[in-house]
């Protein structure tokens, strides 16, 4: 009897430990993930931020009489489209009115309306840019887009910057399905420390 009971305290105390654990990594993992999503939040924030200046030259060179506004808006249009940064991320430029002024990968989109474009569920994403530009200024927005190469629309979180001299609309936005494989892939790693860890 005195057996089992100590055996069942072991055992009691080794459930405690496995559920202590799993609590501290899945805290580590969301954490982890969300510091992750932020830090990128934080950082196309700041790339439109910058780019976002390059129309305010423009609209400057405007004003000043060096450039007439069709010229100063073909200058900076063609300028942000060739931007880049690691390597493959690009920003685009609709305006309020929903028409695209500019996407370096679909250029099929330049000129097009843009109020009814809806990803795979179903969301008017160039209509919820434009409601937040119009409330806020700027803002992220959440939805699902194609990457390069593909026609395969996957999650994406966009930051879009309203340009008022224009009525323009500059972003550019981060694909969260590999913050996802991370997050999948940390969990498993975890999952397999605490295993042998707990010696199962």
């Amino acid at each position: 009897m005195q057996g089992l009971t100590l055996k069942t305290k072991l055992l009691g105390m080794t459930a405690i430990t496995v559920i202590a654990m799993a609590i501290l990594f899945a805290v580590l993992l969301i954490s982890g993930k969300q510091q992750m999503l932020e830090d990128r939040e934080a950082k196309v924030r700041n790339l439109v931020e910058v780019a976002h200046t390059t129309l305010s030259f423009y609209d400057k060179e405007v004003k000043e009489g060096r450039l007439a506004l069709p010229d100063a808006q073909k200058a900076a249009s063609t300028a942000i489209g060739n931007m880049r940064y690691d390597k493959v991320e690009y920003f685009w430029i609709h305006d309020l009115q929903h028409v695209m002024v500019m996407h370096p990968i679909k250029p099929e989109l330049n000129g097009k309306q843009l109020d009814q474009l809806k990803d795979k569920q179903g969301k008017l994403f160039f209509a919820e840019m434009n409601k937040v530009v119009r409330s806020s200024g700027a803002g992220f927005v959440d939805y699902y887009w194609p990457k390069p190469g593909s026609d395969e629309g996957v999650p994406k979180i966009s930051y879009v910057m309203g340009f008022e001299p224009w009525g323009w609309v500059i972003g550019s936005g981060i694909y969260i399905d590999d913050v996802d494989a991370k997050f999948r892939s940390d969990a498993l790693k975890m999952a397999l420390w605490g295993v042998s860890i707990c010696g199962f």
